[in-house]
């Protein structure tokens, strides 16, 4: 077995996992292991469809139908039942992004399809649609020498305080090449191959990794505007962001049904009525990064308001394109 930290957890492996810090002697709080799964998914749902899920009482199961079947149980254990030569690297995509999420979601943790960095010992995190920029928003401040806390799944718990915190993941940015040379200016060299056809590539982190949980100052949610602009949502628009980012509204209401879902809703609004939530919009032009990541920093050292308004704790700026 191989022994990593990933989310404030021990995590014990059948399984070679090089993204994870290795972390020998720490007493493992989740188990991964190859074993053999009774469970199936039915027929028409394997004909049909690339991932299929199921809730059950043992644990939830996935299955893709390019790698086999998976149970996610209890927030401890996780099974891999993988199709005969299947690539240990394919694996590791879903065991380390929706897997790990449904692991930590059991655990009470809740989890977000976001990135988050660290400014200053506070910890801001980035939501937005696919292709928006939230791990290339996350590498551009990263590479303006704050701290990568995690990407892709990004896990909030509370501590003793009652104050939300975010979970250290792994030191690995997930990045199309073009935004990595325009974030970091990586090479395309530089970069992991994390599966044959997959655009995306591996851009690991060797230094300004966070390790410890970090309070949460601020979330933004990505959009594309002509201009650049920042401003606070109102609480119920903040709430229904939150909710619309949540790593398990992915899955509808498959596993957010009664009690579960009514605890994640009641997480949901406890975080919103703690911690500001931004719409930021930027266009898409990437050699503007620079300048977004700039109205973040002013934005987090700007004197809070108190007029109640909009734009309450939030600096509001626009930066023109060139054309």
């Amino acid at each position: 077995m191989f022994d990593y930290s990933a989310y404030n957890l021990g995590i014990s492996s059948a399984l070679p996992l090089p993204e994870l810090q290795t972390s020998a002697g720490v007493p493992a709080d989740v188990t991964i292991r190859v074993d053999r799964l009774s469970w199936s998914p039915p027929a028409d749902a394997v004909a049909s469809e690339e991932l299929y899920f199921e809730v059950e009482p043992a644990g939830t199961y996935f299955f893709w139908e390019q790698l086999g079947k998976f149970r996610v149980a209890r927030g401890t254990e996780i099974i891999l039942d993988p199709l005969p030569g299947v690539e240990e690297r394919l694996l590791r995509l879903p065991l380390l992004g929706t897997l790990l999420a449904v692991l930590l979601h059991q655990r009470g943790c809740l989890v977000l399809h976001a990135s988050a960095v660290a400014i200053d010992g506070e910890a801001i995190v980035f939501v937005g649609n696919k292709e928006h920029g939230k791990s290339t928003m996350a590498a551009t401040l990263y590479g303006r020498g704050h701290q990568l806390i995690a990407d892709d799944v990004v896990a909030l718990s509370i501590d003793g305080r009652g104050h939300y915190v975010v979970m250290p993941g792994f030191p690995q940015f997930k990045l199309y090449p073009e935004a990595a040379f325009s974030s970091l200016g990586d090479g395309l060299e530089t970069l992991l191959e994390l599966a044959e056809g997959y655009e995306k590539r591996a851009r690991p982190v060797t230094d300004r990794f966070a390790e410890t949980p970090l309070p949460l100052r601020n979330v933004y949610v990505l959009g594309r505007g002509p201009v650049s602009t920042l401003k606070q949502l109102d609480s119920q628009n903040a709430l229904l962001s939150i909710i619309a980012n949540s790593y398990m509204s992915r899955f509808g209401r498959h596993l957010l049904k009664g009690a579960g879902a009514t605890a994640h809703l009641r997480q949901c609004a406890q975080l919103v009525s703690h911690v500001a939530v931004c719409r930021l919009e930027r266009p898409s032009a990437l050699p503007l990064l620079s300048e977004v990541a700039q109205m973040i920093e002013d934005h987090l050292t700007a004197p809070s308001s108190t007029s109640g308004s909009a734009i309450h704790n939030c600096k509001l700026r626009k930066i023109e394109t060139n054309g």
